[in-house]
């Protein structure tokens, strides 16, 4: 489930990545230059929290639909074992009661999935804005008119890819945000000398 929430997030943050329009007064041929954005998403700020986040609870939905799964084949086991005795009518009743369960099961299957999905965008959103906003200023800083993802790019110069650039200038920003969420070390006041 790991490497399909971050192909999710490769392949919708590739797409929606990059362009901000040429500037109106740049002279030249335009500066086109491409970034890898999976390794982007794995140095940016808040990552780590947000998969670690996402991952604590969705486990926690596996393990509610595994214990719904567990408890219709109980059912459906138990009902196995007791059908040659049961009459017409009892054997109807439990297999309702086996198909209510494996409809509940759907629904709350497919209720998770949309669940997980909301919780991913709320989690990622904001790693993904830190690396468009890094983007944006690299951008900004060196005059590029564009810059592409490097699925998108088919061949081009290496020279032109920036991501070591961008990454490294990422981790600093994660480097920062750690130390600013620090508990400060309060110290006691030193007395005055005598």
């Amino acid at each position: 489930m790991h490497s399909l929430v971050r192909a999710v997030i490769v392949s919708a943050f590739g797409l929606a990545l990059i362009a901000a329009p040429a500037r109106a007064q740049q002279s030249g041929a335009p500066k086109i230059v491409y970034v890898n954005t999976q390794a982007l998403l794995d140095v940016a700020p808040g990552r780590v929290e947000a998969e670690s986040t996402y991952k604590k609870e969705s486990d926690a939905w596996s393990t509610e639909l595994n214990t719904m799964s567990t408890n219709i084949q109980t059912m459906i086991t138990d009902y196995q074992k007791a059908e040659p005795t049961l009459t017409d009518a009892a054997k109807q009743v439990r297999q309702k009661a086996i198909q209510a369960k494996q409809l509940e099961y759907s629904d709350r299957q497919a209720a998770l999935q949309q669940q997980a999905q909301a919780r991913q965008t709320e989690l990622m959103g904001p790693v993904m804005q830190a690396v468009r906003d890094m983007l944006d200023k690299v951008r900004d800083e060196n005059g590029y008119s564009l810059i592409l993802d490097s699925q998108a790019v088919i061949d081009g110069d290496k020279n032109l890819d920036i991501t070591d650039k961008v990454a490294a200038r990422l981790k600093i920003a994660a480097a920062t945000k750690k130390d600013s969420t620090a508990k400060p070390i309060k110290k006691s006041p030193t007395p005055p000398l005598e």
